[in-house]
């Protein structure tokens, strides 16, 4: 096999390669794509073809009247402070929710489907009457049987959406159960759609016996049913939640599903793209028989907007249960009130976080030294732990006397170190919870470019500035004479946590940047006291 021979199919090979990545594998996707919105064109016509057949009973008498033709789908939107909200006639769902956020609005419902809290998808609903801050919509399932649906929007954030059958026929009609619709996808702020798809869930709140608060259910694919009635139901991300919250009428079967809303890169494009999915809920409503010349009311409650734990501790529901806070809770619930606390004195969140910091370093200042201590000690007698190695290499019942006894002349307690590191981790994965679901972190300044405390450094100095910090830290630590290995991952520990740390919020960064700083202030000042008392 010559060199001309091995160019050749390397050249070959590329050119086909090339050929499946940039030509092929597009057309194909385009054509799968294509194909699949024909699809569901269809099966949403289909549906819509049957009228009130879909809608009513079998045992209504008008279930085989001939309907008219649907109509186009119309958009209705309605201008409210905190958001702009499209509904579409089909259904009368929120279609599009531009929410008003202080970075810039943000579109939570991008992805194809009938839109949130959509009902009845097969009746034309139209815009009956409005105010400033309600809605509501008509739409005949036969004549005589008309459906209303109206949404009022409230300053507090609890919201009503009120679905009516009025009958004035003079026969009894009996609706087919139907459902509410939420999804499919919930999106989110740009800086937190890399781990959206994660985040993305259908849950509902239950309370369970001997508990004193409600529990937060995620609910998927194949899920039994709550064994408990629940509170609400709906879908949330990080940032944001969507939920119906029933009033005195008892909700059906819940069925979920996971749904193919678009494409996107995989570890930042080198495993090329993937399916981008979102979660689908829907809430069944049990049939209904409606009496001549009477109405059916239903009447729910919704919560749509975002996940702000200080606003949702002065509202009903508890949806506070949907913020994530982790195993650490409730360290991380009095770390946000201390938090909020410092905010309140300072005005500024950044400032609030280092605070928070220098307090915690406070009351942990007698385990920290501690710590520091013994790294001190530890790397003082490691001349002499060397020689001990050295001697007894052969006899290990000799080395653990002979180390024993070191350890006693000079009063070194190995275990002292790693007692602070215990103490500190819960505490830091409390906060690292708590300032990455912090809403009120959103969009806020610190200083220059720290725009916003709940995303990423834009340039990521914060966290290379915390790295050297840590280097010098580390540096300081290491005893002469350490294993090479051992040293080696002393060094590039900091490189990891830069790395590890590059992407997390610039609030949590903020505060690891604090506490390493602190931490290497205390040791100089000990390095120093020990070196004058040798």
């Amino acid at each position: 096999m010559n060199r001309q021979f091995l160019i050749t199919a390397m050249l070959f090979l590329l050119v086909i390669t090339g050929y499946n990545q940039f030509v092929a594998l597009p057309r194909a996707r385009a054509a799968q794509q294509a194909a699949e919105a024909q699809l569901k064109k269809s099966e949403q016509e289909a549906q819509r073809q049957t009228g009130a057949q879909a809608v009513l009973d079998a045992s209504s008498p008008v279930t085989k009247e001939k309907t008219s033709a649907p109509k186009p789908e119309e958009l209705i939107t309605l201008a409210l402070p905190q958001a702009d909200v499209t509904f579409s006639s089909k259904g009368a769902g929120i279609k599009t929710y531009l929410f008003k956020d202080i970075i810039g609005d943000v579109d939570l419902t991008p992805y194809e489907g009938e839109g949130y809290f959509s009902t009845l998808p097969q009746v034309d609903f139209s815009e009956f009457a409005r105010t400033k801050d309600s809605i509501t919509f008509a739409g005949d399932i036969v004549p005589g049987f008309t459906v209303y649906k109206t949404f009022r929007f409230n300053e507090n954030g609890i919201n009503n959406v009120n679905v009516t059958f009025e009958n004035k026929t003079s026969q009894n009609l009996t609706v087919a159960p139907w459902s509410w619709n939420f999804g499919p996808g919930l999106a989110t702020v740009k800086s937190e759609m890399g781990d959206n798809e994660r985040e993305s869930k259908a849950v509902y709140l239950v309370q369970e016996e001997g508990k004193k608060k409600p529990t937060l259910e995620t609910f998927a694919k194949g899920d039994k049913q709550p064994t408990l009635p629940w509170t609400w139901a709906g879908v949330e991300n990080r940032y944001f939640l969507s939920v119906l919250i029933p009033q005195g009428w008892k909700p059906g079967d819940l069925t979920a599903s996971k749904e193919k809303i678009g494409m996107q890169k995989r570890l930042w494009g080198l495993a090329g793209e993937g399916a981008l999915e979102g979660p689908r809920l829907s809430i069944a409503v049990p049939g209904v028989t409606v009496e001549a010349k009477s109405k059916a009311e239903y009447k729910s409650d919704f919560y749509f907007g975002p996940k702000d734990y200080k606003q949702f501790l002065k509202l009903p529901y508890h949806l506070d249960r949907s913020i994530a806070f982790g195993f650490f809770g409730a360290l991380g619930k009095i770390a946000r009130n201390v938090l909020e606390t410092f905010y309140g004195w300072t005005g500024n969140y950044g400032v609030a976080i280092i605070m928070m910091t220098v307090l915690l370093q406070a009351i942990l200042f007698k385990f920290t030294l501690m710590q520091l201590k013994s790294a001190a000690q530890m790397k003082k007698i490691q001349p002499e732990m060397k020689r001990i190695q050295e001697k007894y290499k052969g006899n290990p019942e000799a080395l653990n006397r002979e180390t024993m006894a070191l350890y006693k002349k000079y009063k070194v307690n190995p275990l002292a170190g790693c007692l602070p590191m215990l103490i500190q981790l819960p505490i830091f994965l409390a906060l690292f919870n708590a300032l990455r679901t912090s809403w009120a972190l959103h969009g806020a300044k610190f200083v220059f470019w720290i725009t916003d405390l709940s995303s990423k450094d834009p340039y990521y100095l914060l966290p290379i500035l915390m790295g050297a910090v840590m280097f010098f830290q580390q540096k300081g630590n290491i005893p002469a004479g350490t294993d090479p290995s051992q040293a080696a991952m002393f060094k590039y520990m900091p490189l990891i946590f830069t790395l590890l740390f590059m992407n997390f919020p610039s609030g949590l960064v903020l505060y690891w940047l604090t506490n390493s700083l602190l931490t290497f202030g205390i040791q100089s000042v000990i390095n120093k006291k020990m070196a004058k008392a040798n």
